[in-house]
């Protein structure tokens, strides 16, 4: 069954062919009738050679019977449907004229003789032989359905004219013969589609008898799945589906059933990507090799951002073989899963297989590039590109790893080649722009290559970046800036566009907001690309006062808190007492402006403990730990609930205002940063000394930092709270601005107060 099961009209197969069956009564009947022994001999040697498949030899022995014996009307018959069925026409065309001949009142004989005229594509002749046939026997099936099938192409309603006559003859026909009327019908609907009655009586027809079909033999399997494809047709899905459910309970071992079940639950009418994917891993089961289980099934697990199991349903796939575009696919699952080299080492197979294949020698280039081989990601792209010179991505990407690499030749001269090719190409125009900017080449040409690629996209932050930046190498500060204020608005997670405007702002002296700008770019950075970010921290701190950099700090510490925001998540406790340790699950839950809950869960996640805080008071659940006093557990229990809601709430930031580098002393904490001042490191609580939180492994999201441990260090004890990233509840945003833009208001700070404690025990 392919995606779309199709409909069609089945030549009917010669009912006289059934005669061979009967062989063996015609070989004692042909006895009776006072033959030679030897003609007998010829007659059932030819009998058992026909039936294990040697025609010719068998043919032969009829022959040899009938030169003994020329007037065996039974012999005639059996050598004229050998003589059908090997397409020796000629010759049954001549036995079947003696038959008649012989015996002209035989109903039998004159199928017999239609059938060999319809062979020779004779069919006024077998009209005549069938209808003569049936008016010799007019209770005689055969005949009727004979015309029945000779009309079946020429006129469907006659045909199934004849078909109902048929029904009357052979009642217990009526499965087959219901789907053979379904199947004219559905014949009669591409000649009728002009004629609206007509084409939703052929639409009536196709669907009455294949219920009528299906209600006489309910295991017969063709009708159901031609009343499954009928639903699709008129558009019925939720039919379709109901049909089709039911026939993988009666056809289980149908690959492509499963699929394409699958794919009706995955297609826009149902959209039930659950129900999909269990069809599909269902003809997965039955064949691990099925192309479009494995494709779908992979798909559905990149959806998941599981590339892993999308690479190990797609390695399975038969198509692999033989489709270029499924070993791309796969090259992609295990570059996203991090297998490089297994991406590259596929790649090359697929190059070697199908060298003339541009599309896989573009990625298997991309591939080396991304692994550092970027002389053979050159060579390669050039080869391309020579054999391909209209290939734009190709050509593209030459230029952009040639810029790269400072071969601004090559570079500018393929820039050049795609804008002559395509003249309002937008993105090409400020690549080359920013290009010649950057190196301060052609500066007036790359201001108009750029200035025309933002008149055409004019809220494209990459484009406003390259105006800016070609401004700033023009000495146009005040341009430089309106242009960096649109493209930060637009790009504000991009470490370069902060860079840019970290130095736009040096140039015009404001080196506050140029620090501010580089701090951002530095944390947007990959870590182990932030050494141009540390040196020009470093140089722009020597040229601000003192005072000024921890305000600054602070600055850039709000502006990545996500103090005061909406947030839960699943955490992991692990506490260490007395050599001791013991593992949890918890879940942490905030809510602004003030409220905060840590929920211990114990076996299938029934609460333990909880302690919160709410409106300036702290509910801690009764406790009872051996070798522990309740009052100093509640006590201890108290200070790490309030670091963490004064964490969330940003209040331990409140009152920031003694600086001694890298430490803050505020209100209620002193706030200690790491070396790279981008976190803070350790927390203590004014004038609890036994207290430490140090938050530890930070982690971007949504551009807020967030601590993926909470590490408390207590006299004898230590706890370590591990936010579960993959389950956190948190619908902040951080759209950073410019320093000193308006940014937008987060939920206000309630005054600094210590949580009273509301001691349950």
């Amino acid at each position: 069954m392919t995606k779309k099961l199709m409909l069609f009209i089945l030549l009917p197969v010669c009912l006289a062919a059934g005669a061979s069956a009967a062989a063996e009564d015609q070989s004692y009947l042909y006895l009776l009738n006072g033959t030679t022994e030897q003609s007998y001999l010829h007659f059932v040697n030819g009998l058992v050679l026909e039936r294990r498949g040697e025609y010719d030899t068998a043919l032969q022995e009829y022959k040899d019977t009938l030169k003994l014996d020329p007037s065996s009307v039974y012999v005639h018959k059996q050598a004229l449907n050998l003589a059908l069925r090997i397409g020796k026409v000629s010759e049954a065309e001549k036995w079947a004229e003696y038959v008649v001949k012989k015996d002209s009142s035989s109903a039998d004989n004159w199928v017999l003789y239609g059938n060999v005229l319809w062979a020779k594509n004779d069919l006024n002749g077998a009209q005549k032989a069938y209808e003569k046939a049936a008016a010799l026997d007019p209770s005689d099936p055969e005949a009727v359905y004979q015309l029945a099938s000779l009309w079946s192409s020429r006129d469907q309603d006659r045909s199934i004219s004849y078909l109902r006559k048929y029904l009357e003859l052979r009642p217990d026909d009526a499965a087959e013969t219901y789907y053979q009327m379904a199947l004219l019908y559905n014949a009669k609907i591409a000649k009728d589609t002009k004629d609206p009655l007509n084409y939703r009586k052929d639409l009536d027809g196709v669907k009455a008898n294949l219920l009528k079909s299906i209600a006489e033999d309910q295991y017969y399997l063709q009708p159901r799945y031609m009343l499954a494809n009928y639903y699709e047709m008129v558009n019925d899905t939720a039919s379709a589906v109901a049909q089709y459910s039911d026939l993988t309970a009666l056809d289980p071992k149908n690959t492509e059933l499963f699929d394409h079940v699958g794919e009706l639950y995955a297609g826009p009418a149902v959209n039930d990507q659950a129900g999909a994917e269990k069809y599909f891993l269902k003809a997965w089961e039955l064949d691990k090799t099925d192309p479009t289980a494995c494709f779908w099934l992979a798909v559905m697990s990149e959806q998941k951002q599981d590339f892993k199991a999308a690479a190990a349903y797609l390695e399975g796939s038969s198509a692999l073989k033989s489709d270029p575009t499924q070993v791309l696919r796969l090259a992609y699952y295990y570059t996203q899963a991090g297998g490089y080299p297994r991406a590259i080492s596929l790649l090359e197979k697929a190059a070697a297989k199908w060298p003339d294949n541009s599309e896989i020698a573009y990625f298997l280039a991309l591939g080396y590039d991304d692994t550092g081989r970027t002389g053979k990601a050159l060579a390669m792209l050039g080869k391309i590109v020579a054999s391909h010179p209209d290939d734009a991505e190709a050509r593209m990407q030459y230029a952009v790893i040639s810029e790269r690499e400072n071969d601004m030749k090559t570079a500018e001269d393929n820039f050049r080649y795609l804008l002559k090719k395509d003249p309002g190409n937008a993105n090409v125009m400020n690549y080359l722009g920013y290009s010649l900017a950057d190196r301060g080449m052609k500066l007036p040409e790359a201001e108009v290559l750029i200035s025309s690629a933002v008149a055409k996209e004019p809220n494209n932050g990459a484009f406003l970046d390259s105006l800016a930046w070609v401004r700033y190498k023009r000495g146009e500060l005040p341009g430089a800036e309106e242009a960096m204020k649109k493209a930060v608005a637009v790009v504000y997670d991009d470490p370069v566009v902060w860079g840019h405007a970290g130095d736009i702002y040096a140039a015009a002296g404001d080196y506050a907001k140029a620090w501010l700008c580089w701090k951002n770019s530095w944390l947007l950075e990959k870590p182990d690309k932030r050494g141009a970010q540390q040196k020009r921290l470093k140089e722009l701190a020597k040229k601000l006062d003192k005072a000024e950099l921890p305000k600054l700090e602070l600055e850039y510490l709000k502006a990545f808190s996500p103090a005061g925001q909406e947030f839960s998540s699943f955490a992991k406790l692990e506490g260490k007492l007395r050599g001791k340790t013991i593992k949890l699950d918890a879940i942490v839950h905030y809510s602004p402006p003030s409220d905060f809950s840590l929920t211990v869960m114990g076996p299938l996640m029934a609460p333990m403990w909880k302690g919160s805080v709410s409106g300036g008071v702290m509910d801690l659940d009764t406790v009872s730990l051996k070798g522990i006093d309740p009052s100093v557990f509640n006590y201890w229990a108290s200070l790490m609930l309030g670091e963490l809601k004064d964490w969330f709430s940003g209040d331990y930031l409140a009152g920031a205002a003694g600086w001694d580098n890298p430490c803050f002393s505020g209100a209620l904490d002193e706030v200690c940063l790491a070396d790279s001042l981008a976190w803070p490191e350790r927390i203590t609580p004014k004038g609890e000394k036994g207290l430490k939180l140090m938050p530890e492994n930070y982690f971007l999201k949504d551009l807020y930092l967030f601590p993926g441990d909470f590490v408390f260090e207590l006299p004898h004890v230590s706890l370590k709270i591990t936010l579960d990233q993959d389950q956190m509840r948190f619908s902040g945003v951080n759209t950073l601005r410019l320093p000193g833009a308006s940014a937008q208001p987060k939920s206000p700070v309630l005054p600094v107060k210590r949580p009273e404690v509301n001691d349950q025990n």
